[in-house]
C-alpha cells in the first residue's frame, strides 16, 4: 500500500498496527507498507516513509486500548523511539521493542525503512516478564536476534500451511531474545536457532545458489557449527535444502507443470539429477506425479 499524504499514512498505520497519530512537516509526503499475516496472532510489516513522527498518546490508548508488543527491526535511515521515559536511537541493524498499552513516539528526521514484528502480549507472557524495562532500549546482538531478523526480513507470501509455522518460530525466537535480555546475556537455545534457520531455508530454497556455506555466512555461524546444529536432529543442511526443493517441485508438478520447468523453478540445474533425487525422496517419478495431477 502506497500513500501520498499524512492523512492517508495515518489511516494506513492505524489499520496495520494500532490506532496512531502521524505528523510531518514536508509539503509532499510519500510512504508505503506491505504486511504479511502469519496465523491469527503475528504480523510482519515492511515500512518505508519520508520524514515523520508517529505516536500513540494516552487519549488513543484510553479510547482504543490494545495489548500488543511491537519490535522494530530498522534497516535504513535514522530515528528515535521514546517510551517509559527512555529514548533509544534507531539505525541500520538496530532492534527496539515497544508496547502498545503505553504511550510512545517514533521520530524519523529523513526517509527510512524498517520491518515491524507485531504480536499479542499473551504470546510472550510465558517468558515471565512485564516488558516495562525492555521497551525503548537497544536490544543487544545475539544468534537468536540475527535469526529472527533474517527470517522476518525474508518473508514474502508464504503458503497458508507455512504461515502459522513461521509465526510460531518468530514467537519462539523473540521469547529467546527477551529472556536473554532479562538475564543480561544473549539466549543460546540451539533448538530455537535451528528452527529459525530451517524456516529461512524454506523461504530461500528455490535459489540455485543456496548452499550450506551461504546459510552459515548469513547467520554469522561457522559451517561446522551449522552442521552440528542440524546433526542434532539427524540431518544435514544440504539434505534439508534438497528436501525443501523437492517438496516445492512436487506441488508444481501436481499442478501440471512440466518436469524440466518444475526442476528449474525449484533450484535444480540438472533435470536428470532432479529426477533421481525426486524418486529417492518420494518413491515416484516426477512424470508420474504430474500425470496423476491431471
Amino acid at each position: 500500500m502506497a500513500v501520498s499524504s499524512v492523512a492517508e499514512w495515518t489511516r494506513a498505520c492505524s489499520g496495520a498496527f494500532v490506532p496512531l497519530r502521524v505528523s510531518a512537516t514536508a509539503a509532499a509526503f510519500h510512504a508505503s507498507l506491505a504486511q504479511v499475516r502469519l496465523g491469527p496472532a503475528v504480523t510482519v510489516t515492511r515500512v518505508m516513509s519520508e520524514a515523520s513522527t508517529v505516536y500513540r498518546d494516552q487519549d488513543l490508548i484510553r479510547r482504543q486500548p490494545r495489548d500488543d508488543v511491537l519490535l522494530s527491526l530498522h534497516r535504513r535511515g535514522r530515528g528515535w523511539i521514546r517510551q517509559h521515559g527512555r529514548t533509544a536511537e534507531l539505525g541500520s541493524g538496530s532492534a527496539v521493542m515497544y508496547d502498545a498499552a503505553s504511550p510512545y513516539a517514533l521520530s524519523f528526521p529523513a526517509s527510512m525503512s524498517e520491518v515491524v514484528l507485531q504480536l499479542p502480549r499473551r504470546t510472550l507472557t510465558s517468558a515471565g516478564h512485564t516488558f516495562a524495562g525492555l521497551t525503548a532500549v537497544d536490544i543487544p546482538d545475539s544468534a537468536q536476534l540475527r535469526a529472527l531478523t533474517l527470517l522476518a526480513s525474508s518473508i514474502q507470501r508464504p503458503a497458508a500451511e507455512e504461515a502459522e509455522a513461521i509465526g510460531d518460530a518468530l514467537i519462539g525466537l523473540l521469547r529467546a531474545v527477551v529472556q536473554g535480555r532479562d538475564a543480561g546475556a544473549p539466549a543460546t537455545d540451539p533448538h530455537l536457532l535451528v528452527e529459525g534457520i530451517r524456516l529461512w531455508i524454506d523461504e530461500q530454497c528455490v535459489d540455485p545458489d543456496l548452499t550450506p556455506e551461504r546459510i552459515a555466512a548469513h547467520f554469522h555461524l561457522s559451517l561446522r557449527t551449522l552442521q552440528k546444529l542440524f546433526a542434532a536432529d539427524g540431518e544435514s543442511p544440504a539434505a534439508f535444502i534438497r528436501s525443501c526443493r523437492l517438496r516445492r517441485s512436487r506441488s508444481l508438478l501436481g499442478g501440471g507443470m512440466s518436469v524440466a520447468e518444475a526442476a528449474r523453478r525449484t533450484g535444480f540445474l540438472d533435470v536428470d539429477g532432479f529426477t533421481r533425487a525426486f524418486k529417492r525422496e518420494f518413491a515416484q517419478t516426477p512424470s508420474s506425479v504430474r500425470s496423476a495431477g491431471h
